[in-house]
């Protein structure tokens, strides 16, 4: 069979341009379907960097599909149904929400889909395509193959990779808890290792939700990554910030950059979100250790809680350049369809009529704030970002001080930050216009 592998644009309605926007983000999952292809001719398009097949005759396409997302997927299942291709929808939406995305396509899949989709494969070749696919357990980490990345359009000079996935909190804002992959798996050192020594990139982004929910695996790691001699970003939560010997490890590997997740200053906020393992009066320990090991530090923040009114911003503002991040990603609090947040607001009636799935992407409200109108919470956000967009500008000549060997080391990485700093604050249009008409011709 000919299949088409697609994500949809990611560059959501509303989104606040990034320092890194021009990486590019590579979508594993559909590397890793690709390998798991053999005998069919596979194509993979991201719709954030590539357009559509000109020719666009294909048996099978698969979407991978978040709820912001949603509407993009959809049109683009029209799109390939109109060309006599059988769709199957994945990924986030399609596991909460199966049965709104099965009017748009042939089939989709609830949860991972390493131990379907062959299965998928004979189906669609013999014309009896099922609804519905799930498998019985989480995927196994070592049943993953190495993703094609001979069909991935990966950046030249930077890799994303996956050791782990799930996570062992339950944040009440996030999805993992309502699908079906969120139990906490790793995969073996060895099996990343070996992915890496592929890449044949001095410079890795680990796309764990939590890399360190396994204190000894994080060390080994850690210690395979040192004998690479490579240097990696990921995610933390804050709870590695007592562990000395981990982050020793984090620095001596060649992790250069933390993503943390923070995500309030407020302390009856995190309550409210169920993020117990956050302490405010933590957060500069953690950010002064980071520093002292010559790591980058930025802080992910969400407004929009119970607690959150109007002054939350500036003091937001005030307190991310008082522990001193090196950068901060800003969100408003999104309830995903199908979630037990977006049931408890639906219920309380404070759900915003006329919402459209595009906007479910962190930077536009789809709900009523308790202290303050949906308007407050939309500019409070853009405020606080244009002004901390002009804090990290003046404090660019600080960083590249602290991290200039690691700059001359990686000189597209250098470029790309600095070049970032000094964009100027905007958003970026309704992304989700999805921009076909060319395609339908």
């Amino acid at each position: 069979m000919k299949i088409l592998l697609i994500k949809p644009r990611w560059n959501v309605e509303g989104r606040f341009c990034q320092s890194m926007d021009q990486v590019r983000g590579t979508p594993l999952s559909l590397g890793i379907l690709a390998a798991l292809s053999d005998g069919h001719a596979v194509q993979i398009v991201d719709r954030d960097w590539q357009p559509l097949p000109a020719d666009g005759r294909f048996d099978l396409v698969g979407i991978t599909v978040t709820t912001f997302t949603s509407e993009q997927a959809f049109e683009l299942a029209r799109w390939a149904r109109r060309r006599g291709a059988k769709v199957v929808l994945g990924g986030v939406h399609p596991s909460i929400l199966p049965k709104e995305c099965l009017r748009h396509a042939d089939a989709v899949v609830i949860g991972e889909a390493e131990y379907v989709w062959k299965q998928i494969l004979l189906d669609a070749q013999a014309s009896r395509l099922k609804p519905v696919y799930q498998a019985q357990c989480p995927t196994r980490m070592d049943d993953v193959p190495m993703p094609r990345r001979d069909l991935l359009a990966e950046s030249p000079w930077v890799a994303y990779v996956q050791a782990t996935r799930g996570c062992p909190h339950s944040c009440a804002y996030c999805y993992l808890p309502s699908v079906p992959w969120s139990c906490f798996r790793k995969r073996s050192v060895e099996l990343v290792r070996e992915d890496i020594i592929r890449l044949k990139k001095k410079l890795v982004i680990f796309v764990d939700d939590n890399l360190f929910a396994d204190r000894r695996y994080a060390l080994d790691l850690c210690g395979m990554l040192r004998s690479l001699k490579v240097n990696w970003s990921v995610q933390a939560p804050t709870t590695i910030s007592e562990d000395e010997e981990l982050l020793d490890a984090m620095a001596g590997s060649g992790c250069w950059h933390v993503l943390v997740g923070f995500q309030s200053f407020n302390a009856k906020s995190l309550e409210q979100a169920a993020v117990f393992h956050n302490r405010v009066e933590d957060y500069k320990a953690l950010v002064d250790r980071l520093h002292a090991r010559r790591i980058l530090a930025t802080g992910f923040f969400m407004f929009g809680f119970d607690s959150d009114g109007p002054d939350c911003f500036d003091g937001a503002v005030e307190m991310i350049k008082r522990i001193d991040l090196d950068g901060a990603k800003l969100y408003i609090l999104t309830p995903y369809p199908g979630t037990k947040f977006h049931g408890k607001l639906e219920q309380e009636g404070r759900l915003l009529e006329g919402s459209r799935s595009a906007q479910f992407g962190w930077y536009r409200a789809v709900f009523q704030p308790k202290m303050m109108s949906p308007e407050q919470l939309e500019l409070g956000v853009q405020g606080a970002h244009d002004r901390l967009l002009e804090h990290f500008r003046k404090r660019l000549p600080k960083t590249i001080w602290r991290y200039w060997k690691m700059g001359l080391g990686h000189p597209q990485l250098a470029k790309t930050l600095i070049c970032g700093a000094l964009w100027r604050s905007h958003r970026r249009r309704n992304a989700d216009a999805l921009e076909l008409e060319e395609d339908r011709a």
